[in-house]
C-alpha cells in the first residue's frame, strides 16, 4: 500500500508556486488602469483638453460626450478625441 504522505511535500510546493504566480498577477496593476486616458476629467480639465473655455463646455454640454453621476460631470479623453475627430455627438 502506498503512503499518502509520501508526495505531500511535493504537492504543497506546487500549490505554493501556483499561489505565488497568482499573487504576482493580482499585484501587477494592468496598464489600462494606470493609463491617463482612463481617468475621468472634470469640466475644467475637459475644457483645457479641448482648448476651449469651461463656459463653452457647459453651453455645449448636450453635444459633448460626458457622464453625470451624483451631480458631477465626468469626461474621458478617448471619448473627447472621438468627438473631435468624428464630430460624435451624444
Amino acid at each position: 500500500m502506498q503512503n499518502p504522505f509520501a508526495d505531500l511535500s511535493e504537492r504543497i510546493s506546487s500549490v505554493e508556486a501556483l499561489l505565488l504566480r497568482i499573487d504576482d498577477r493580482l499585484n501587477v496593476a494592468p496598464e489600462a488602469s494606470t493609463n491617463e486616458e482612463e481617468k475621468p476629467l472634470n469640466a475644467e480639465q475637459a475644457a483645457d483638453f479641448l482648448g476651449i473655455a469651461p463656459q463653452t463646455v457647459y453651453q455645449n454640454i448636450k453635444r459633448i460626450p460626458h457622464r453625470k453621476r451624483f451631480g458631477k460631470l465626468y469626461f474621458f479623453r478617448g471619448e473627447l478625441l472621438a468627438y473631435l475627430e468624428g464630430g460624435k455627438e451624444q
